[in-house]
């Protein structure tokens, strides 16, 4: 049986240590560390953005080391707005693989109140999909998913 000392010992260094980063901040930076030890720093990639009371647009940015050179983008009307859609302007910043990944890391300490859920690419290990909720807040959804990659190097 542990000794009264051996316990308030243990309740002491329990109450003063740090708690680390939360699960889904640590995988995330995790893969962030993998997708930068490949060191690509040219490539071009499609991100699909979906937001529940919007239609879908893909965003296709073309970065030449490190730096956004090219962007485009289409979009596919929601049911509501008929047989058209209008591109809304965007940053094309969110969009690249750093952007992702700040997206990700941006909704991650609070995952569970914006129902976070992030899938990584099994090859270059960026973010594939990211999915956030608000539960609460009505039409606040929001879906990336990168729809191709390809490396310029």
């Amino acid at each position: 049986m542990p000794s009264a000392f051996t316990l308030l010992l243990f309740f002491l260094l329990a109450a003063c240590s740090v708690p680390g980063p939360s699960e889904p901040v640590a995988l995330i930076a995790s893969k962030k560390n993998q997708w930068q030890a490949k060191n690509i720093r040219s490539y071009r990639i499609a991100v699909q953005k979906v937001q529940a009371s919007s239609h879908a647009q893909t965003n296709t940015i073309t970065v030449q080391d490190g730096i956004v050179t090219e962007q485009s983008a289409t979009c596919t009307p929601a049911p509501f707005e008929g047989r058209q859609c209008e591109i809304q302007s965007f940053d094309p910043n969110e969009f690249t693989v750093a952007g992702l990944f700040n997206t990700a890391l941006t909704y991650a300490p609070d995952s569970e109140k914006y129902q976070l859920r992030v899938t990584f690419d099994e090859t270059h290990h960026f973010p594939k999909t990211i999915s956030r909720d608000q539960a609460e807040v009505r039409d606040d959804e929001t879906f990336w998913r990168v729809v191709s990659f390809e490396s310029l190097q």
